[in-house]
């Protein structure tokens, strides 16, 4: 099998992402953190894990959710989406885009009757909120889990790995 540009690309970065973000709180041992931080309130972590493209395919994307201990370190993943990680990167929808003047960054999936977005929104250089929303697909109640910190999102090495997001305030959405 062929490995395409994009899929070349992001094997690449995946070192340079492993050493660049030292976040990486629960991502396995082989996979890349695209988007980390700990929860504003709480001991928690919010991830998205990846691993790089090879001659077997695109590589996988993991979102995962869960406690930290007092030293900062993993204690239990609560969630973990999805569980298997075939064709993992169809299960989820990226989306870049500008709305009333913020620019946001999002990876959606939706799990047992939510829908979870992992984002960063910003005007300028000032960063607006990072953390992820989730939203019961019954009721249209949303909590958002807010991040402590501004976060590194590496959003651009899923373009063309992910579906394009049709549930964005513009319509359908895409990396670009």
């Amino acid at each position: 099998m062929r490995v395409g540009g994009k899929a070349r690309r992001f094997a690449a970065s995946a070192a340079v992402l492993l050493t660049a973000c030292a976040a990486a709180l629960s991502c396995e041992p082989d996979a890349s953190p695209i988007f980390a931080c700990d929860a504003a309130k709480g001991r928690k972590f919010i991830e998205l894990c990846a691993t790089s493209s090879g001659a077997t395919g695109p590589g996988t994307l993991q979102y995962r959710f869960g406690s930290l201990d007092g030293e900062g370190r993993e204690k239990a993943v609560e969630l973990e989406f999805p569980r298997s990680l075939d064709a993992s990167h169809r299960k989820f929808f990226g989306a870049t885009y500008t709305h009333q003047g913020v620019y946001t960054q999002s990876i959606r999936f939706v799990s047992g009757g939510y829908g979870y977005t992992v984002f960063t929104r910003s005007k300028g250089n000032q960063l607006v909120g990072a953390g992820v929303d989730v939203r019961n697909t019954a009721t249209g109640k949303t909590l958002s889990v807010d991040c402590s910190e501004r976060p590194r999102f590496y959003i651009f090495e899923l373009q063309g790995l992910v579906p394009c997001d049709t549930d964005t305030p513009v319509g359908n959405a895409c990396i670009q």
